[in-house]
């Protein structure tokens, strides 16, 4: 709610965040203490202010958290305790020193079919309203005409400030997309490459576990900076950027005036820049790890559960960001050992569930309900447990066994 890129109706003051956040804690611990809790069974922390407070205060509480968190596969996911799912990195510890099968295992062709891309497409089709066109119209007729709901996200909105966001963003959006569009590259042009993605912005995963990181276009003009002279740096565009409006052009400007820098078109395929580039630069998320699958050396700014394995080297200080390029470039080794104990610890830890697939149909659950009314919302819930009823077991099992 209060990100740069975020549209909303008004731009919070410091004291205003502040105010915020100090009597939501005042809410969670006065709740928390009244109501007791052995353990809180939660959406992934992080997808919003409350829930990420939540956590947080959860933990220092000492009460047990629960999350479907995802894994870097497709279809995998962990119940985990900590936003990163270090259960993967303790496990993979325990194992490798008595390791011992070297075969190639795990190449490219595993992770073209098991890639988390596949998952991040589901989520990209998710419908959060499947009301009809008319339903729509009379749904924003009324939030014209009622009085906003008296909470901080509705805090400045006004009748003028509605219809200028509902005939101002179109217009912003086609702006930005046709400077993106006319100012990155459809091809490879470069044989000597390092590969560095952006996230979508606002996204609940650099904010709540890479904060210091979350400035994307300041990380690319580092990198830009520390790379060797040989090396053209590739910075592609995240394909859900489109759904959050694409960045302000201002920021595209930044990445194409840098002279080491080619901006990438954001449907040019990902794994085909894994596949040709020399290394992957990647504040954190799945790209790193796919990168491993091609036998690619690895640069993360922020934690990540694959982070244990040596051919993954993490900044801890930007300073020292050249040197750390310039020596894993030199001296990077590949490890099916490592890759085959990553994978394995990664397997004993989660579990297989289609989650995203199951978020989606939830959807028009709740679509259904507000829409055509509880008595049809039961029908389509049935329908929807009994689709998915193996899975919840699935989950409710893995979850059962963290607590005995």
């Amino acid at each position: 709610m209060f990100h740069k890129y975020r549209n909303s109706f008004h731009k919070f003051s410091r004291d205003e965040v502040l105010s915020i956040i100090f009597y939501s804690i005042q809410f969670f611990i006065e709740y928390l203490e009244k109501i007791k809790p052995e353990i809180i069974i939660m959406q992934t922390a992080g997808e919003n202010v409350s829930n990420f407070l939540l956590y947080k205060i959860a933990k220092k509480l000492g009460i047990q958290i629960m999350m479907v968190n995802t894994v870097h596969v497709h279809d995998k996911f962990i119940i985990s305790n900590n936003l990163i799912g270090r259960e993967i990195s303790d496990e993979y510890s325990k194992i490798i020193s008595t390791y011992e099968n070297s075969d190639s295992l795990y190449d490219e062709n595993f992770i073209k079919d098991q890639s988390f891309y596949e998952s991040i497409k589901v989520q990209s089709d998710f419908i959060f309203d499947n009301s009809n066109n008319s339903q729509k119209f009379k749904h924003y007729l009324k939030r014209m005409n009622d009085d906003p709901e008296p909470i901080y996200q509705n805090y400045g909105k006004s009748k003028s400030k509605m219809l200028k966001a509902k005939y101002g963003i179109p217009a912003m959006i086609k702006k930005r997309e046709k400077f993106l569009f006319s100012n990155s590259i459809n091809q490879i042009e470069d044989e000597n490459f390092l590969y560095l993605p952006l996230h979508t912005e606002p996204e609940a995963k650099i904010l709540a576990t890479a904060p210091f990181f979350s400035d994307q276009i300041n990380i690319v003009e580092n990198v830009a900076r520390s790379i060797p002279v040989d090396q053209i740096l590739y910075v592609k565009e995240h394909p859900g950027q489109r759904s959050k409006f694409w960045r302000p052009i201002d920021d595209y400007e930044r990445i194409t005036e840098l002279q080491n820098v080619k901006l990438v078109h954001p449907d040019f395929k990902s794994q085909e820049l894994i596949s040709k580039c020399n290394a992957v630069i990647s504040i954190m998320g799945s790209t790193g790890f796919e990168a491993l699958f091609y036998k690619k050396p690895v640069f993360l700014f922020s934690d990540e559960y694959y982070d244990v394995s040596s051919m993954v080297k993490k900044v801890k200080d930007i300073v020292q960001l050249p040197e750390i390029i310039k020596n894993h470039l030199k001296n990077f080794q590949f490890s099916n050992l490592e890759l085959n104990a990553l994978m394995d610890a990664t397997n004993s830890c989660s579990i297989d569930v289609p989650y995203f697939s199951m978020m989606k149909d939830a959807l028009v659950v709740s679509s259904t309900q507000k829409n055509a009314g509880t008595e049809k919302s039961i029908d389509v819930f049935e329908k929807f447990y009994s689709t998915y009823e193996k899975h919840f077991e699935v989950i409710a099992k893995s979850m059962i066994s963290k607590i005995l």
